[in-house]
């Protein structure tokens, strides 16, 4: 299991009041699924699945290292020891 840091910005950095969590994981949906379990019941339930187990897939951003998941093998990419994954909302308006 690589031991990866997670990265919340903006929404989830507000609501959580925390910038950065430490998991461990073999694969990304370990850890978002890991995360959505720990913050299910304070995260915004327009976010998540009807089950609360999952984060809907929009508006979601998940990056890699820099890299959108929706670009590499999405939830089934693998993790690597030092990771960093970043999860953020994507946020439109002027």
């Amino acid at each position: 299991m690589a031991k990866i840091r997670l990265k919340l910005l903006n929404y989830f950095n507000l609501t959580l009041k925390r910038s950065n969590l430490e998991y461990e994981g073999t694969i990304v949906g370990d850890v978002i699924l890991q995360f959505v379990a720990d913050y299910k019941d304070i995260l915004d339930p327009r976010l998540l699945t009807d089950d609360k187990t999952d984060f809907k897939e929009e508006p979601m951003n998940i990056l890699l290292n820099g890299r959108n998941i929706l670009y590499l093998d999405k939830y089934n990419t693998p993790l690597n020891d030092g990771d960093l994954i970043v999860l953020s909302i994507a946020i439109a308006g002027g």
